[in-house]
């Protein structure tokens, strides 16, 4: 080292990259390895010398860097004596910053080149400036591309990044990642291994940047999902040769971004999966380009990786109205893959206690404690949640039923269920648990009916799922009527001898001691003639709606929502810009089979159908999914006395109830078609103009001003008030 400052550096790097590619062919013989350990060791030596001396500050010019970094990676990725490739077992491993290693006992692991020109490059990165890091990134990109270490399974490339970001600075780790992305942005044209090896490298040290990604969130997510796009128009453009690799590259893609949101705080999360969202495109969209289905298919597949690392604390914190709404709509899409993976999206999002992979395949259970659930009681924010969404999320899981393709008719039936049973164990206050009930009642009536041409085996699995729900939510609140019901119902149904309803064919007694199986039923076995599936005639083998309500009721809960019939009658919410409005749209639904209608069935949601229910269950002063929300409301808007914290606090607690909103919602109903009979529709218009007038803030504030303007007190009184003293100001009742 002493002779560093003697010798020049560009001379020196030159003679050291000269010794780091010695072969036993060249003058070196047998002893190449040692030429190459003081080739490493002189590009060493610059390195540190070049840190405390002030005379070397050049050694991170692109030229010299050209030079020092192909020589370590090429002492790095070579061979060892028995000639096997690059393995990273044989080099020592620093998973932490390079300061923190410990360098006394470094002389005893040096030997070997491969194992010096791992220090060597964590040693370099780590005396790195940000403003040279360029420099040394760029030449191993070059490098990387060159001898093709790009390929599946890049362990030299990951083992490289990894080392690079361990070595530098946490706080200039994404530098690191913007990098590989533009490199990854240069070589979109590369064959489909190259690509995914690059995204593979992504997805390995993406989780080691951790927070430090934060200033380019995203960007960095955007750029991934312009690539995902990217991918997935040019497979199905018909121009990709190799559509295999072009899907494992998207697999690895979706696999980065998974790994890089589990790296992020929460509040990152949910910014990345409403990202991910607002890129879905929107099938309804008559200029949907080729490959949106396909592109749509990929992109639930990504915000259900996304979804699987972030851990719901309040529903209303991740399902915003925006939000809700898109996973209501591609719960209904035609592709029967996007509505399953919604599905799970949905699984994911409301189990806060882990009993999604217990609530997958839920079958009958005698006793759902083993099932071992955790159940814990909702919390206020989430009862206000349900209370404004419950009546979409129901029709969504409503209309899916209807739509379950009879292929995979199990796979997406036990997703539903599945969906029940989360929202009855997380939100199970009374109020849900009730329109949960009328959900299940209203399933039961959907495979009853013989308009839609559905056949036995999913009329079955629709009994079963109801069944199955029932069971458990009965159980979950225990109430012992009833269990005792539903275990009367399923006892019957196997004593009738149906093969797809009968539940207790793993269960070898009768959960009914007075009513013991029959053979038949055990077997499964149906007689001759007999029915394939349940008509409405067979009372004793469905669940009725007044036991059900007298049932709830004994246990304290107004089971009155019960008897509003779910109606089935497909109206399409529109949203125009001046509130919500429910108009009727029949060609959302095939009345031949309850699923898509061959014409094209739209991707309806909840933002496209409606139900009765939605109407009745709004709070009074709520704007959405109401008929109050028309032109005529305003005239008679809802009036709030309130004068102190107690009051609005007596309202806010207040119980809701139907009959009351009923009557008012009947009695304001008539009162508007008895003003649109009598009145004339120029007196109308004077009225909405007038009402328009005082409504506007603007003209409110001006008139404000005008009256209690000091020239207007002047010319009234004579003479300006006296302004008041701190003293005199009095505070308003509420501050006592």
């Amino acid at each position: 080292r002493a002779l560093l400052p003697i010798i020049d550096s560009t001379t020196l790097i030159d003679k050291s990259h000269k010794c780091c590619h010695a072969n036993p062919q060249a003058a070196y013989g047998e002893d190449f390895r040692l030429a190459r350990c003081a080739g490493l060791r002189g590009l060493r030596g610059v390195v540190w010398k070049s840190v405390t001396d002030d005379l070397h500050p050049n050694i991170w010019e692109q030229q010299h860097m050209d030079k020092i970094v192909p020589s370590i990676l090429f002492n790095l990725q070579e061979p060892d004596d028995n000639g096997k490739v690059f393995s990273s077992s044989h080099i020592p491993k620093f998973d932490n910053t390079f300061a923190d290693t410990n360098q006394s006992h470094r002389g005893d692991d040096e030997a070997t080149p491969k194992v010096l020109s791992d220090r060597c490059l964590r040693e370099l990165m780590g005396k790195a400036s940000f403003g040279s890091l360029r420099a040394v990134i760029e030449p191993v990109l070059k490098h990387m591309d060159l001898h093709k270490r790009w390929s599946p399974p890049p362990s030299f490339a990951i083992h490289v990044f990894r080392a690079i970001i361990y070595s530098i600075q946490s706080q200039n780790s994404y530098f690191v990642i913007q990098e590989l992305i533009n490199h990854l942005d240069s070589m979109c044209s590369a064959d489909a291994s190259t690509r995914i090896g690059i995204a593979t490298v992504l997805s390995s040290i993406v989780s080691i940047a951790g927070t430090s990604i934060g200033p380019l969130l995203l960007s960095i997510f955007n750029s991934l999902l312009k690539h995902l796009r990217t991918s997935v128009d040019f497979e199905r453009s018909g121009k990709c040769s190799d559509q295999p690799a072009e899907k494992m590259y998207q697999e690895a893609l979706i696999n980065a971004m998974g790994d890089f949101a589990n790296a992020l705080p929460d509040y990152q999360k949910v910014e990345m999966m409403m990202f991910t969202v607002g890129n879905i495109p929107n099938l309804d969209e008559r200029k949907s380009k080729q490959g949106d289905e396909f592109l749509q298919h990929v992109l639930v597949k990504t915000l259900l990786k996304v979804a699987t690392k972030y851990r719901t604390a309040y529903l209303a914190t991740v399902f915003t109205d925006s939000f809700l709404d898109t996973l209501l709509l591609l719960a209904l899409v035609r592709d029967p893959q996007v509505r399953l993976a919604t599905q799970q999206i949905f699984h994911t999002l409301l189990d806060r206690h882990d009993n999604a992979a217990n609530l997958v395949h839920l079958g009958y259970e005698l006793d759902v404690s083993d099932v071992q659930l955790t159940v814990e009681k909702c919390s206020r924010a989430d009862q206000m949640f349900m209370r404004k969404h419950i009546g979409e999320i129901t029709y969504m899981l409503w209309r899916a039923v209807a739509v379950a393709d009879e292929k995979d008719l199990n796979t997406h039936i036990d997703a539903i269920l599945c969906t029940m049973s989360l929202l009855c164990i997380e939100v199970g206050f009374d109020e849900s648990l009730v329109e949960l009930f009328r959900l299940s009642l209203a399933l039961q009536q959907l495979a009853l009916d013989s308009k839609l041409n559905f056949n036995d085996a999913k009329r079955n699995a629709i009994h079963n799922m109801v069944a199955k729900y029932m069971n458990l939510s009965a159980q979950l609140i225990a109430n012992p009527s009833l269990c005792q019901q539903v275990q009367h119902v399923v006892a019957c149904r196997a004593q009738r001898g149906i093969p797809g309803l009968n539940l207790l064919l793993n269960e070898k007694v009768s959960p009914m001691n007075d009513d013991p199986l029959s053979s038949t039923a055990i077997n499964g076995s149906a007689p001759n003639g007999a029915p394939k599936t349940l008509t409405e005639d067979d009372h004793n083998l469905l669940f009725s709606v007044e036991d059900v309500a007298e049932s709830l009721k004994a246990s304290g809960k107004d089971a009155s929502r019960l008897f509003v019939p779910f109606s089935i009658n497909m109206n399409g919410r529109k949203n125009d810009g001046s509130g919500d409005q429910w108009q009727n749209d029949e060609q959302n639904f095939d009345s031949t089979d309850g699923r898509e209608s061959p014409d094209g069935y739209k991707t309806v949601g909840i933002d496209d159908v409606s139900v009765d229910m939605s109407v009745d269950w709004t709070p009074p002063i709520s704007r959405k999914q109401s008929r109050r929300n028309t032109i005529f409301s305003i005239v008679n808007p809802p009036r709030l006395n309130a004068a102190t914290v107690d009051d609005l606090k007596a309202y806010a607690n207040a119980t809701y109830d139907p009959i009351e909103e009923d009557r008012k919602e009947k009695e304001l109903t008539g009162s508007i078609l008895s003003e649109i009979r009598n009145t004339d529709f120029e007196e109308r218009v004077n009225t909405n103009e007038s009402l328009n007038e005082r409504s506007d803030l603007s003209k409110s504030i001006a008139r404000l001003l005008v009256r209690n303007g000091e020239t207007t007190r002047v010319r009234d009184i004579g003479r300006p008030t006296k302004p008041k003293n701190v003293f005199e100001i009095e505070l308003p009742s509420f501050a006592y």
